[in-house]
């Protein structure tokens, strides 16, 4: 179902790994299963008709990368898999088998970023043949919760949109303090993240504008204050401390200031 939360089997034999692998993902909102070996993944995929990605190890004992990937695409075409490995090469034989391959020990947002753009082409594919079928309504957009995202590193920002889009928000984007009234203004938004310092005008006066706009959308401010100003009372409904927010927290923070928002208007 394209409602359901994405399903991801993570396969590797370090399980240290494995466990920081399943926390991170599951803390960005997917359900996480976990096998500790090729045949261990095969037989967890076996019972299940609902995984939406596969992460899998390159170098494992008894049945390498290798060939569980070509067991999964030969058994499971439609399920991507996704090769995260601290080989800086993979066989070329392999690279024609799998989606997708992730350096380990890169920056945890080139997974993330990964897996959301797999999850999300997977769902667009399965959301296309229930539309053609006309077996279930497609949620329109209105029906998603929309965040804004007003933030100048571009980096920074990328980051946000796929984290949020991966949890199936509608994610609107600005650069500056002028852009993010601009969309504000002119899109219905359940929730705004807030970069505290932005060009041409400062995070709270962006505040302070869209509460007198729509008094009832919550702002969460990122900032690099261990606290936030004393002018920020009274105008931002939450904050994080942007140097140390991790994404699942970040999300967490959102989807319950929107489900709030939610509840007091119904």
């Amino acid at each position: 179902m394209p409602d359901r939360i994405p399903t991801i089997l993570c396969i590797d034999d370090d399980s240290e790994t494995l466990a920081l692998r399943r926390h991170f993902l599951q803390s960005c909102g997917y359900a996480v299963v976990t096998a500790s070996s090729g045949p261990d993944g095969l037989r967890v995929i076996s019972g299940k008709d609902s995984i939406d990605l596969i992460l899998l190890d390159y170098m494992m004992p008894g049945m390498n990368g290798d060939e569980v990937a070509r067991r999964l695409k030969g058994e499971y075409p439609k399920v991507p898999v996704v090769v995260v490995s601290a080989v800086a090469q993979l066989p070329p034989g392999l690279l024609t088998v799998i989606d997708g391959y992730v350096q380990k020990g890169q920056d945890p947002d080139i997974l993330l970023g990964t897996v959301a753009r797999f999850v999300k082409s997977k769902r667009e594919a399965i959301e296309a043949k229930v539309d053609e079928k006309a077996e279930i309504p497609i949620p329109s957009d209105s029906e998603r919760r929309t965040v804004l995202c007003a933030e100048d590193d571009e980096d920074q920002l990328s980051s946000r949109r796929l984290v949020f889009e991966s949890a199936g928000f509608k994610v609107l984007l600005a650069r500056s303090g002028t852009e993010a009234l601009q969309v504000f203004r002119s899109h219905a938004v359940d929730a705004v993240v807030l970069d505290y310092w932005m060009p041409g005008m400062k995070g709270i006066s962006v505040a302070r504008e869209m509460k007198r706009i729509r008094p009832n959308t919550p702002i969460l401010v990122l900032s690099g204050f261990a606290a936030l100003p004393d002018e920020t009372i009274g105008t931002v409904d939450a904050w994080l401390q942007k140097r140390e927010v991790e994404p699942g927290e970040l999300l967490t923070e959102v989807s319950r200031l929107t489900q709030r928002k939610h509840a007091q208007t119904t």
